[in-house]
């Protein structure tokens, strides 16, 4: 009688101590995530419609050997209004003259205008999660990075020798926004291929191996 007392109190005590809560194996495992790749397309598409529109009017710029006193007087007046020297129509004619000679109209239209058909094809491809989208995304917006900044540099050349004063500073901040924007393009097309969790949507999470160091 004493002794079935003693095992059902042992066996109390065992029942008694807090057993510690069981999680699923894979409860903080990486999973998939095809969201963040789609996200970036939407992104990427809106971009490469922004650089379509820039290469565009580099690309009429370039065709149009003299522009009309009333085009010439509509920059103008963004330019004019800031302090210094006023240009006149004769002053941006000679400008556009350099500009057009230089070939910087036409190496920026290239270089966007290629980025923006690249892109377009690709950001496509990467809302379908296919991996070559991202791919050719980096492409385009690598050749717009160069063309841009190029293109833009030989504008500001061209700006330093026929314009004057803080106006031919327009055109260097010109070429640095230019390459902050395609720069910002490239970081967003590289994302969803270094982005653990993008690459498994992308390639399938059985084609994507996570190493963990031991300690």
């Amino acid at each position: 009688m004493s002794g079935e007392l003693g095992i059902s109190i042992m066996m109390g005590k065992e029942d008694s101590i807090p057993v510690e809560p069981q999680f699923p194996s894979d409860i903080l495992a990486v999973r998939a995530d095809k969201k963040g790749p789609q996200t970036v397309a939407i992104l990427l598409i809106l971009g490469a419609i922004i650089i379509a529109g820039q290469a565009y009017g580099d690309w009429q710029l370039n065709s149009t050997p003299d522009l009309s006193d009333s085009e010439t007087e509509e920059i103008l007046v963004a330019l004019n209004s800031q302090d210094g020297e006023e240009l006149s129509v004769e002053d941006y004619q000679d400008f556009h003259d350099a500009a057009r000679d230089s070939g910087g109209y036409l190496l920026r239209a290239s270089g966007l205008g290629l980025a923006a058909v690249l892109i377009l094809i690709g950001a496509p491809l990467l809302f379908k999660l296919n991996p070559l989208g991202a791919k050719l995304s980096i492409a385009g917006a690598s050749i717009g990075f160069l063309g841009g900044v190029a293109g833009s540099y030989q504008l500001n050349q061209a700006a330093m020798e026929t314009l004057h004063g803080p106006l031919s500073f327009t055109y260097e901040i010109m070429m640095y926004l230019c390459g902050v924007c395609m720069a910002i393009c490239i970081a967003i097309a590289v994302m969803p291929l270094f982005n653990v969790a993008a690459r498994m949507a992308l390639y399938g999470e059985d084609k994507v191996t996570l190493i963990q160091e031991q300690e």
